[in-house]
């Protein structure tokens, strides 16, 4: 999975790549806001549900990615911004009961939410930039299994190391396509309810706004 996060942040980099000049004339910024759809791996580990014996649980959920960043000043060929993004998924996998006369099918939930702050390095121009960012944040991890009785279990709060990098491509003075390419290394819950680090890899694509 961190491979296909370099590969996508190479790949960036690649088609935004400008001449130094126009960057000099008009750098990155001066501020972003995102909104993106964004899909992302989640924890498959039994021990994040409060059922022991699931044995369908959800892999890969859908939601929403929202950020805002500004740019501050230059360093080199790149210009630093700062900025920070909200990453809420949703997953959902039902667990049919194995024969007649079964108790009623499982419906098992999970819902991540990751807040990343982030430090980046931005190449490029006004008219469109590619970026590579990480930082140190917060995820919560809570699951629940509703069948003949409803029981959930939180993770609490989670420190996340997030790395990765994305684009931007402006449709207008004010308006740009872009995506994300982001993991998540979710640290490990101690305590009465241990849970191990995981990482979760997110894609997100969507519309920018200055």
């Amino acid at each position: 999975m961190i491979r296909s996060v370099a590969r996508a942040v190479v790949i960036a980099l690649a088609v935004t790549a400008t001449p130094g000049a126009a960057q000099t004339v008009s750098p990155p910024g001066p501020w972003i806001v995102d909104i993106r759809a964004a899909t992302s791996s989640v924890p498959t580990d039994l021990t994040f549900y409060p059922a022991g014996d699931a044995t369908v649980v959800p892999s890969r959920g859908f939601g929403l990615d929202v950020g805002g960043h500004i740019y501050l000043f230059n360093v080199g060929p790149s210009r630093v911004g700062v900025g920070a993004n909200v990453v809420v998924i949703r997953s959902t996998a039902t667990e049919p009961a194995s024969r007649e006369g079964d108790l009623p099918e499982e419906r098992l939930s999970l819902n991540m939410r990751t807040v990343a702050p982030q430090v980046s390095f931005n190449f490029g121009s006004r008219d469109g930039w590619s970026y590579l960012s990480a930082g140190l944040g917060l995820a919560s991890i809570t699951t629940r299994v509703k069948g003949a009785s409803t029981s959930e279990r939180s993770s609490g709060q989670l420190r996340s190391i997030n790395f990765g990098g994305g684009a931007r491509w402006f449709l207008s003075p004010r308006l740009a396509f872009g995506f994300d390419v982001r993991a998540h290394k979710i640290g490990a819950a101690s305590g009465d309810q241990p849970t191990p680090g995981v990482t979760a890899v997110a894609v997100g694509a969507g519309l920018s706004l200055r």
